[in-house]
This record gives structure tokens, C-alpha cells and sequence, in this order.
């Protein structure tokens, strides 16, 4: 019996041998060459056998169409909580899910069973096909063509190193414009763009891009290689002033400020800082203190408002025991979880859930099954006094995502009776 099953073994091995030669000469070479850009998008091969788009039917992208580079299938039995599970699964936000999928209705109250769902993908943008990108070409992109990288004083395509530099490139195989500045302006009125390359090194506090003290100077420079964090550095005598014409010949000693300004003016005049909207007394200022080795940040109610920016970063960055908890933190703010003391602190929602995501999930509560995404990470933000009063839906709305959402809000004194009641 054992011969017999040998036998067979071998038979099947040199039938198979044979049919390689055919196998072999019938591949089409085409089929082995990667995959490339034309002008009228890309061309997905695939076993015409094999009806399944993930095997890459031949389909046309077109600009402003989805192009999907991965799917997933639904199971036999589904529900309105089938998208927010296959959001979880694919880690993305149930708003890219329906961005990715553009006929399924929000409440998931139409998915269909055993159905292919794109998970990855993109909205196909215009690509510079004919080499010209950036703004003045309807932002066309240098990705997928020959040259990747938009340089953004000839907003042309390219691949030299001086192409893809950052401070040059505006977009493509490089950081970009979102990271480096392409235009000279930088910081935190600029989308925090720092500054390189051809830009010089500092961000000024008015946010423009330079070298030299107007830029780099220890009370002019916000972000970059500035001289305040080069203390040691600086030559001996050096003033303390943001600039010779204010304060006076010695600097300033003391200084006050309205609200939540009083003890960051106090500080930061103390040590011959006096910025906007501070009121300082001219003297001679104390000796600053070494850097602390974390700079400073305001908080996210406080952001917007003049002075806290500039003054949480110089006090906290200075002040090894003073850092005012209600107005600056030392916990930057990032768009990426899983930082260091940070939880979610600004969320959004579609729908009736705006409200309440944007509640919510500035507390770090921000539940993704129930259709929030957090846009902003940062210092935990305390909750609200338990009140005792959790809520639930509004008669006729059959959302579940609501269930958690106003057991949560009313519970802390947000109950909006268009979506909730108090339970």
C-alpha cells in the first residue's frame, strides 16, 4: 500500500513538471511589471475569472472618485453597529467609513450582508500628469507620476535633491507644506509650520521665517533654533528686553496683567519678559532661571486669547515650580493618541451628535462606536460634577450611538432635548 501511495506521489510530480514549460511560456510578462500612472488614471489588472474587486477588476479612477485600495466583506447577519465594528477593526473613524463609501447611509440602516466595503482608500486627486503641481494648478499632485516632488518656486514636478527639500517641497515623496513652510510664514497663526532650508532656521513671534535676531532673538523667536534656549550662549551683559526701544536701559523688574494674565505677567516681567498685553514696571530684572528642559503650552479655552501663547511658553519652559494649571500646560497638543499624559480634549460629530461628541469627548470620552472621532489629543481635561440625572435617546430616535452619548452628557448637566431626555 505504501508503494502504491509513492507511486501516485510521483506520478502527480513529473505530470506536474511537464506543464511547466506551457505554464511558464503562457505568463504574459505584462502581467510581472508594477503598476503605473497614465493620464487617464490607474488601471488595476486582474483574473477575468475572478469577479471580486479586491483582485483589481480594470477600473477607471477618476479625480474626485474613490479610490479604493482595500476591501473587507460584511458577514451573513448584520446591523447598525456592523460599520462601527468594521471602523474598529480597520482602525478608522466611522466618518472615513462613510467618506470611503459613499452610499452607505449614516445610521448603517442600509448595509447589506456578505458585500464588499472599502476600508483603505482615497478621493483620487488631480494629478500633474503634465509635470506642472501645487496651487496655481488646480492643486495637482507629483505623487504617482515619474518626478514626485512639487517644487514650490517652479510648482513643477521633480525628484533632485533640491526638488524634495524640505522648505521647497511642497508636496510629494516629502514632509510638505503642512510640516515645513514654502512660504515664509510659520507658527502658531501659520498651522505651527516650522521653518528650513531656504527660510533660515527661526519662526519670529510674528510668524515669519528668518535668521538673525529679529528672528532668532530671545524675546523675538517662537519656534526654531531661537537664542532662548541658548542662554548660556548669549554674551555677557545681554539685556533682557524683547527689543531697545521699550523698558527702559535696565529691563524690567515687575509687572501685572488682568485675569488669568496676573501671575504670568508678574512672572515673566520679574525676569525682563513683557510682552502684550502685560503692563511692566521698568527696573532691573531678576536672573532667569535655567530651562526647566519642557516648554510650556496654553490651554485649549485659552489659545485663542492674546498673551497665554507666548507666556505659558516662556514661564513654563523657565519656572521650574510655576506653571499656572488653569491657563498652561507643559503636555503638548498633538492630533496622534497614545502620548504621554494626554487623553482626548476636542471631538466632533455628524448630525445630532455634534453636540455631544463635541461635548463629550472634550473629556476624553469620545466613543468612536457611537459615532464621535477626537480631532485633538492633550492634558486630561476634569469632567464636570456627576449629577446623578444620566439621560437617554429622544422618543423616535433609534440611533443606538445616542444610548451612550446622552447617559453621559446629561449625566453631567448637557441633556439637549432634540436628541435627549433625561432617563
Amino acid at each position: 500500500m505504501k508503494s502504491l501511495h509513492r507511486n501516485g506521489a510521483l506520478r502527480r510530480a513529473v505530470l506536474f513538471l511537464s506543464l511547466v514549460p506551457s505554464l511558464v511560456s503562457a505568463q504574459d510578462q505584462a502581467d510581472c511589471q508594477p503598476y503605473r500612472w497614465g493620464s487617464s488614471g490607474l488601471k488595476m489588472r486582474q483574473d477575468p475569472a475572478d469577479p471580486l474587486p479586491t483582485q483589481g477588476i480594470p477600473i477607471l479612477v477618476t479625480v474626485g472618485k474613490i479610490n479604493c485600495r482595500y476591501w473587507t466583506t460584511t458577514p451573513a447577519e448584520v446591523n447598525y453597529y456592523t460599520c462601527s465594528q468594521m471602523a474598529q477593526r480597520y482602525s478608522i473613524s466611522n466618518d472615513v467609513l462613510f467618506k470611503l463609501n459613499p452610499s452607505l447611509a449614516r445610521d448603517c440602516s442600509n448595509v447589506q450582508p456578505e458585500t464588499e466595503y472599502c476600508v483603505r482608500g482615497f478621493v483620487e486627486p488631480v494629478r500633474a500628469f503634465d509635470g506642472k503641481c501645487g496651487p496655481p494648478n488646480n492643486n495637482a499632485t507629483c505623487l504617482g507620476t515619474d518626478n514626485q516632488c512639487c517644487n514650490s518656486q517652479t510648482w513643477t514636478c521633480g525628484s533632485s535633491t533640491a526638488d524634495c527639500a524640505p522648505g521647497t517641497c511642497y508636496e510629494g515623496v516629502c514632509d510638505g507644506d503642512l510640516i515645513y513652510s514654502t512660504d515664509g510664514t510659520c507658527g502658531q497663526d501659520h498651522g505651527f509650520r516650522s521653518c528650513t532650508g531656504r527660510w533660515g532656521d527661526c519662526c519670529s513671534t510674528g510668524g515669519r521665517c528668518g535668521t538673525g535676531p529679529a528672528y532668532c532673538g530671545l524675546f523675538t523667536c517662537q519656534e526654531g533654533d531661537c537664542d532662548v534656549w541658548k542662554e548660556d550662549q548669549q554674551p555677557e551683559g545681554t539685556p533682557w528686553t524683547p527689543d531697545g526701544t521699550c523698558g527702559g536701559a535696565e529691563g524690567y523688574r515687575d509687572g501685572v496683567g488682568t485675569g488669568g494674565l496676573g501671575g504670568l505677567c508678574s512672572w515673566a516681567c520679574a525676569h525682563g519678559y513683557c510682552p502684550s498685553p502685560c503692563t511692566c514696571t521698568p527696573g532691573t530684572p531678576g536672573a532667569l532661571p535655567p530651562f526647566t528642559g519642557s516648554r510650556g503650552y496654553a490651554l485649549l479655552d485659552v489659545q485663542s486669547e492674546p498673551g497665554f501663547g507666548l507666556l505659558c511658553d516662556f514661564v513654563c519652559s523657565y519656572a521650574a515650580d510655576y506653571c499656572p494649571e488653569g491657563v498652561c500646560t507643559r503636555v503638548p497638543y498633538t492630533t496622534t493618541p497614545g502620548g504621554d499624559g494626554t487623553a482626548c480634549v476636542q471631538g466632533v460629530g455628524e448630525g445630532g451628535k455634534a453636540g455631544l461628541c463635541d461635548y463629550s469627548c472634550r473629556f476624553g470620552h469620545c466613543p468612536a462606536p457611537s459615532g464621535c472621532t477626537c480631532t485633538l489629543y492633550g492634558q486630561p481635561i476634569a469632567e464636570p460634577p456627576v449629577l446623578g440625572t444620566p439621560g437617554k435617546p429622544a422618543p423616535g430616535i433609534t440611533d443606538e450611538g445616542f444610548v451612550d452619548l446622552c447617559a453621559f452628557t446629561c449625566n453631567h448637566g448637557y441633556c439637549p432635548p432634540e436628541v435627549c431626555v433625561y432617563a
